[in-house]
């Protein structure tokens, strides 16, 4: 190890900062020893970005510590490490001019982990949490969680986790990914990318690095999502007064489409489907407190009006509902162009590929629209809340134009942001449920969703339980909509049990299958879990 300069501690954590690195201790086991050096790549440029190794050390105090040296690429570059009451943050600044394109951050450290941990529900084969050994490259992007949070959390056998995440400040979200990278010379490093969409002109912090510490992965993802509420601009939220009707049971229209059209279930996204299913609720003694209609009650995805051949009446269907005492969710489609403008869009090389949130005439779209479907003003539709789906197929890659040119995270922070705001300034009743799991987007959500179950595992209240566990790592006390499993009878019928453990319940169909009976032992469980869900949150609240 190069000279050491300082020790300090902080927490269960020690450091020991040298001249070109910083090593972290459980008491006197190594963690890792992490190397100052980063590669700030510039996007399209010629050669590697290296540092010239030659840096002059500061101390500030005994929390800061900074390196200040040079590159290849760059004219100068300043590492700042800062201990606080959550672990660390590393930054990284740069100066000079140039777009960023890939960022690796630690080249060369050394570890001592056993495995680690991708806190991103994959799906299909992959339902289960999955763990990494140190020699295998991983990722986490955007899948059924979006955007999941950005840290690999790292086990020490018998010593804890080490959480190393992601921390940009807000705005600086010009990014999609979060990599570990093994090297063949048994060192390891994170990495980024901002692909040309974030440009320096003078002097830029690219995101920093967060390390924090747990009894195991899930408390040290909690442990990252404070660090970025409490140092890094993430805004908090108190779910604990929300409306009632947000607790739900709910149930949501989508199976049964599928069972009344197993060719075309979007076809079957009827006002008639729609009236026979709330009567069948009533037949059945079922008292969601809301109804959700699902794909695809819209003419065109993007323009999101009702389709007038499906939808003849939308407001006389909602009416009724709230007559019954249930309100009216609609389950929208984000990004998808169906039916917009070119300049609408987000565009590759003036091809349309998805809606643009920074597009003012889609903004302008938007609010007319959300206020047509939610506002109870005569002519409008008077529903209640959106089920914001497929947040994860937004325009990426290289040479997209938006017109608020941002990319990434933060282009999806402005589009659900769009919403959640257009949304509350119509009806501050209506409920926003989305997919995120991030501290970033918690000021966008009222209730977060488990998502879809692969079947074939036989593992669902293992896979909704891991779910469950990052959206509280990442957003503590959110709601839960805990969507639905129809597998086997047996593991169906174990779900709508247990479900109201982590979250609302969430029925998806009102006839049976061939595999999944609708009998009087599951309707019997179904009505019994649903009241004493009932019963409980109506104490809590």
């Amino acid at each position: 190890m190069s000279n050491q300069l300082f020790q300090a501690t902080q927490g269960k954590l020690r450091f020991a900062i040298c001249e070109d690195s910083f090593a972290i201790y459980c008491n006197d086991y190594l963690l890792f020893k992490l190397m100052v050096n980063c590669a700030v790549e510039k996007y399209q440029g010629s050669g590697k970005d290296q540092d010239d190794g030659q840096y002059i050390f500061s101390c500030e105090n005994q929390t800061s510590f900074r390196w200040l040296g040079k590159s290849s690429q760059w004219e100068e570059k300043e590492y700042h490490l800062e201990l606080n009451e959550h672990g660390f943050i590393f930054r990284v600044k740069v100066k000079g001019h140039g777009a960023l394109g890939r960022v690796k951050y630690f080249q060369g450290s050394e570890y001592e982990f056993s495995r680690y941990f991708i806190p991103n529900p994959l799906g299909g084969e992959k339902e289960l949490p999955q763990y990494h050994s140190p020699v295998q490259d991983g990722s986490i992007a955007m899948q059924y969680h979006t955007p999941p949070l950005l840290a690999f959390p790292f086990e020490f056998e018998s010593k804890g986790w080490l959480a190393l995440g992601l921390a940009p400040q807000p705005g600086s979200y010009n990014l999609e990914t979060f990599d570990y990278c093994y090297s063949s010379d048994n060192s390891c490093s994170l990495a980024t990318d901002y692909i040309g969409y974030t440009r320096c002109d003078g002097e830029l912090e690219v995101a920093a690095i967060s390390g924090t510490f747990g009894k195991d992965e899930y408390d040290a993802l909690g442990e990252y999502a404070a660090m970025l509420y409490d140092c890094c601009g993430c805004v908090r939220k108190d779910w604990s007064r929300s409306p009632r009707w947000w607790y739900g049971p709910f149930f949501c229209g989508w199976g049964e489409q599928e069972t009344l059209n197993p060719h075309d279930q979007f076809s079957a996204a009827t006002q008639k489907n729609y009236t026979w299913m709330s009567n069948k609720l009533d037949e059945l003694e079922l008292k969601p407190t809301a109804i959700i209609i699902d794909d695809k009650w819209q003419a065109t995805y993007g323009e999101a009006e009702p389709d007038p051949d499906k939808w003849p009446n939308m407001r006389a269907f909602t009416d009724m509902e709230h007559q019954k005492g249930r309100k009216v969710i609609l389950w929208f489609k984000t990004w998808n162009h169906e039916g917009l403008d070119t300049e609408e869009c987000v565009q590759w090389y003036s091809l349309p590929q998805g809606a643009d949130p920074t597009s003012p005439r889609y903004r302008q779209r938007i609010e007319e629209t959300f206020y047509r479907l939610l506002s109870a003003d005569a002519g409008c539709c008077n529903c209640d809340g959106f089920k914001v789906d497929f947040a994860n197929v937004m325009p990426l890659g290289p040479n997209l134009s938006s017109h608020g040119g941002i990319y990434g995270l933060e282009l999806l922070k402005c589009y659900l942001k769009l919403i959640y705001d257009t949304a509350k300034s119509i009806n501050p009743d209506c409920l926003i449920n989305n997919s995120c799991s991030h501290p970033y987007f918690a000021e966008v959500t009222d209730q977060c969703r488990l998502h879809d179950y692969f079947q074939g595992q036989r593992s669902a209240q293992r896979v909704m339980n891991y779910r469950y566990k990052l959206h509280q790592a990442a957003m503590p006390g959110v709601l839960i909509d805990t969507d639905t499993v129809r597998s086997t009878y047996q593991e169906t019928l174990h779900y709508i049990k247990n479900c109201g453990k982590i979250g609302a319940p969430n029925l998806y169909f009102l006839t049976g299958t061939q595999k999944v009976p609708f009998d009087k032992s599951l309707h019997d469980a179904l009505k019994q879990s649903w009241q004493d869900y009932s019963t409980t949150v109506q104490s809590k609240i």
